[in-house]
């Protein structure tokens, strides 16, 4: 009896064992990320800031290979000039596609991504460098642009896209107003509600300052500039649920009008919508990268509690 009780113990003990080995094991080691970003001649911070860029992280991998097959190939004259014939373009079109969103081929690293890219701007040229004009205007800059759109790629895909379809039926009665009437109270409110929407829609915390004449600046929440006469400079500020920095924006008193107004939340929507197209393009190209640590997870306690009620089943039995 007790020589069974024992060899059951310990068949339960490697068991487990080996099921929290699995887990362990279940991501790449630290010496095989520091030989990948050794020869891709980055540092782990830059591998975590790309993987990031993607809405990844690299305990999302369970292997190093699976991580390494994500990061795609490094670009080469050679899959660059096999690229370009596939695209049925020339090098001198390349760089005047990327040149209109500041960019060149230095700035990507792997030949999917650029890729990607070129197919993104190419069906959307009018409307990013529109875009860009307009993010310019309000003081975002490029880098800022790029968090932006990367925050935005990050949310829910199908929760983004019911709230694009929200704001583009509330464009509707926005695009009709007098262009050269200035915004009624009511207007104001409407449109106050629009952001406030907006931001918790898309995960972004707005710090509010007006600036005055003089410099003087005072923090400002999105209610208060309902009510108050809009004479003064407006910085707001966007963060991310981390409080991480995204991008910030200057709007004098004379913009605050129904045409900038409209405006404005047309291209906030286009942006939006952008990011959601760019995320299902990076989407695409991704390998399943959901580990297998839940199944074996489940599989581990079922067999332990397997083992366990055999046992006692066996007890109970010999007890009798």
């Amino acid at each position: 009896m007790l020589k069974k009780y024992k060899i059951t113990c310990s068949l339960l003990f490697l068991l487990f064992f080996g099921f929290h080995s699995t887990i362990a094991e279940a991501a790449p080691k630290e010496h095989e990320i520091d030989s990948l970003v050794s020869k891709l001649g980055w540092t782990k911070e830059d591998l975590q800031t790309y993987l990031s860029y993607k809405g990844l992280q690299i305990e999302d991998f369970d292997t190093i290979d699976i991580l390494e097959s994500q990061l795609g190939t490094p670009i080469t004259p050679t899959n660059l000039d096999s690229l370009l014939v596939d695209l049925d373009l020339s090098r001198e079109e390349l760089d005047i596609l990327l040149a209109g969103f500041h960019e060149d081929v230095t700035d990507y690293w792997f030949i999917e991504d650029l890729e990607v890219a070129i197919e993104f701007y190419q069906n959307h040229e009018e409307k990013m460098i529109d875009l860009d004009n307009f993010l310019q205007k309000i003081g975002i800059n490029d880098q800022e642009k790029q968090l932006f759109l990367t925050h935005l790629t990050k949310l829910d895909s199908a929760a983004l896209s019911q709230h694009i379809q929200t704001w583009e039926q509330e464009l509707i009665p926005l695009r009709k107003l007098d262009q050269n009437e200035t915004l009624t109270s009511t207007q104001r409110e409407n449109l106050i509600e629009f952001w406030v929407n907006y931001f918790k829609s898309t995960s972004l915390k707005p710090v509010i300052t007006t600036i005055d004449d003089n410099g003087n600046r005072i923090k400002r929440s999105m209610a208060e500039l309902v009510n108050e006469p809009l004479t003064d400079t407006i910085a707001i500020e966007l963060y991310d649920d981390n409080e991480l920095f995204i991008a910030d924006a200057i709007l004098t008193a004379d913009m605050i009008n129904i045409p900038f107004s409209a405006e404005s939340v047309q291209k906030m929507v286009e942006l939006a919508s952008i990011s959601e197209e760019l995320s299902t393009l990076y989407a695409a190209q991704m390998p399943d990268t959901a580990s297998s640590l839940p199944l074996f997870l489940c599989m581990g306690y079922i067999l332990i509690l397997g083992g366990l009620f055999i046992l006692l089943q066996k007890n109970y039995h010999e007890k009798k």
